[in-house]
């Protein structure tokens, strides 16, 4: 295994991989090694402008699963099927009187219950599906 200590140099003719890119040694995608990340973290704080968009590239590589569109209302309806299914499985939990709205991630919990134990354990069964904020408008009678 050969250690890339951020040398710029380009693929050689009939090497694997061809579209490597000549000025950054990277494959699209791919993270560059630390050395050459480091090296221009540096240069970009003394006001190299190439060496600061090596780094900005750097940083839009990753894990972007999970980030949909804006406005994207299939995550809200699949948010609300989730914490409804939750609500409905919980054996302690009457969720008959209880409604749930969805808005940007964010469940609201409207309605009645029997008890302030039934209170909390809806909050936290609308938490433990991911939802981004829970607002606990339910009132016990």
């Amino acid at each position: 295994m050969k250690l890339d200590l951020g040398q710029k140099h380009g693929p050689k003719p009939g090497d694997a991989n061809a579209d490597v890119s000549a000025q950054d040694n990277t494959v699209p995608g791919e993270q560059r090694p630390i050395v050459a990340r480091a090296t221009d973290e540096v240069a970009a704080w003394f006001g190299n402008v190439d060496a600061l968009g090596r780094r900005q590239r750097d940083e839009a590589v990753g894990d972007h699963a999970g980030k949909g569109p804006a406005g994207d209302t299939a995550a809200d309806a699949r948010l609300l099927a989730e914490v409804t299914d939750r609500l409905t499985q919980d054996a302690k939990l009457d969720a008959s009187g209880i409604r749930v709205v969805v808005v940007a991630g964010s469940v609201t919990l409207n309605g009645s219950v029997l008890t302030a134990a039934d209170k909390l354990a809806a909050g936290k069964d609308a938490e433990s599906v991911g939802a981004g904020h829970v607002t606990n408008n339910l009132i016990v009678s």
